[in-house]
């Protein structure tokens, strides 16, 4: 594997990963905002803006101010000027798709094509105007249908095991910062019951993560703040969890260890194994009582250091490191 194609799967990998996580918090956004108190709706803004991990909107006093839905969206999803919108994520994965063209089949290059042309051929007024939602659930179904695509025509050898812990580890992160943004207004106080105003705010949050109708299996349909963080940190089965993603992470890292034979590999096994750790033998209860925030923003820092030793080690190296192996 030459390390520009390593480069190029990975961050195919990661900005699809983040398109599909967007356009599902936006779609859902969108359906849980109407009817509102301003109070409920000020903070349905900053949640959104934090889980995406984008600096919040402020007025000209630095205060948090959301100008117009319209400008904000269009900011997220058409805006090329903008490196974390939908459009710029989707041109990143297909610009980084087309430098390693070799290592796609057919169908995968067909799909990311189809996917870019599909959203540079629309307006966001068109977008907007007309069917909001079914725009961006074709966003979220694309995707998806890539990756099925991908485990189904492409070879599951190292560039495969590539797009796996970049996905994965976009995945970890995002669930991360998601659950975070949720959480944080909850700090000081009680979890448990949900107001009114927030019962919706966490339906949302189990649906941005695919997760609702599980989270009702498991569980029961009335919404418990603890049961739906021990549920989407600590659930090993459930496909956004970080315990899920965890474990697939430290499977991809161990296959890449193998597969390249170096040392350099052996730190992001070691890292993706205390990720892992972490989240296979943690308790709710515990993680809660500690800090849930000081937790979340614990794994993704360790999240941010599996990707530079990733880096380190099989791109950003230097001839003599990879004499020695």
């Amino acid at each position: 594997m030459l390390s520009r194609a390593a480069d190029s799967l990975y961050w195919m990998s990661r900005y699809l990963e983040r398109a599909e996580h967007s356009a599902r918090l936006i779609n859902v956004h969108l359906n849980t905002m109407v009817g509102q108190s301003p109070r409920a709706a000020e903070r349905h803004w900053q949640r959104l803006f934090d889980a995406l991990r984008i600096p919040r909107p402020t007025d000209e006093n630095g205060h948090f101010h959301v100008i117009d839905p319209y400008q904000a969206i269009q900011g997220l999803t058409f805006d090329r000027e903008n490196g974390d919108s939908l459009i710029s994520y989707i041109s990143a994965a297909r610009e980084n798709a087309r430098q390693i063209r070799e290592q796609l089949s057919s169908e995968m290059w067909e799909q990311i094509n189809r996917i870019y042309l599909s959203l540079n051929q629309r307006s966001f007024d068109q977008v907007w105007n007309d069917q909001p939602h079914a725009f961006f659930r074709e966003i979220e179904n694309s995707t998806n249908l890539f990756q099925g695509l991908t485990a189904s025509t492409m070879m599951h050898d190292e560039g495969w095991r590539f797009i796996q812990i970049g996905g994965y580890l976009e995945k970890a992160i995002s669930t991360a910062s998601l659950v975070d943004a949720h959480y944080a207004i909850y700090q000081n106080a009680g979890l448990d019951p949900l107001p009114t105003d927030e019962y919706l705010q966490w339906v949302g949050l189990l649906k941005t993560c695919s997760a609702f109708e599980a989270y009702c299996r498991t569980y029961t349909p009335t919404l418990h703040t603890f049961h739906i963080g021990e549920f989407l940190l600590l659930n090993p089965v459930l496909p956004r969890s970080l315990h899920f993603c965890a474990d697939r992470m430290h499977q991809a890292a161990q296959q890449i260890a193998a597969a390249t034979g170096n040392q350099r590999s052996q730190r992001v096994v070691r890292l993706t194994g205390r990720i892992q750790a972490k989240v296979r033998y943690g308790q709710i209860d515990e993680i809660l009582a500690d800090g849930l925030h000081e937790f979340l923003s614990g794994m993704i820092d360790e999240c941010q250091q599996v990707h530079s030793a990733l880096y380190k080690a099989h791109v950003d190296y230097t001839i003599a490191e990879e004499m020695q192996g």
